[in-house]
């Protein structure tokens, strides 16, 4: 069961190194690995989005979102998520996810990710890479009481990963080999 946090910073702790998250604006989910706290007062989070991505439109229309905490049991829902564009498909009905109200933005959270994070924008930065990146201020935590960082789902060179453990991807021996 979760429980809302009073303390906005538990949100920041709950966050693993390198998380995989689903980013959630209106009822839209995109997966990010682009994603990382931004500061500790306010507690803030900032997530990187390519500017050609259905989302990036809508963070930047509603300004607000939301980040949502995937385990590793849940890698092939994040598969199916990050395969197909929400502007086209109903995400959450293919990759068999529920979409739960949130308490203070008006976008929705998934309600079987473990974490959720409701950011409203207070900044976007708009370097000229290959993402921009929007700057949420976390307005409310939704953690559930049996979740642990051990079993986030993260990401980094191609690899999806948890605590000590590749789940999927390329080998070591693969990340830097110029094909």
């Amino acid at each position: 069961m979760k429980k809302i946090h009073e303390n906005l910073l538990d949100g920041l702790i709950a966050l693993p190194s390198f998380p995989v998250v689903f980013v959630t604006v209106e009822k839209n989910i995109m997966v990010a690995a682009a994603f990382h706290f931004y500061s500790f007062k306010p507690p803030s989070v900032m997530v990187g989005i390519k500017p050609e991505k259905y989302t990036y439109e809508l963070i930047r229309t509603k300004k607000e979102f939301a980040i949502n905490i995937p385990n590793i049991e849940q890698l092939d829902k994040v598969n199916v998520c990050g395969s197909i564009s929400g502007k086209d498909v109903n995400k959450y009905q293919k990759s068999n996810l529920s979409y739960e109200k949130s308490n203070i933005i008006d976008s929705y959270i998934i309600k079987e990710c473990p974490v959720n994070l409701e950011c409203k924008v207070v900044h976007q930065i708009n370097y000229n890479g290959s993402h921009r990146w929007f700057i949420g201020e976390i307005q409310a935590v939704h953690i559930d009481d049996m979740y642990t960082r051990d079993n986030a789902l993260m990401f980094w060179l191609g690899q999806f990963r948890s605590v000590g453990k590749i789940i999927e991807g390329r080998k070591d021996e693969e990340l830097f080999c110029n094909e």
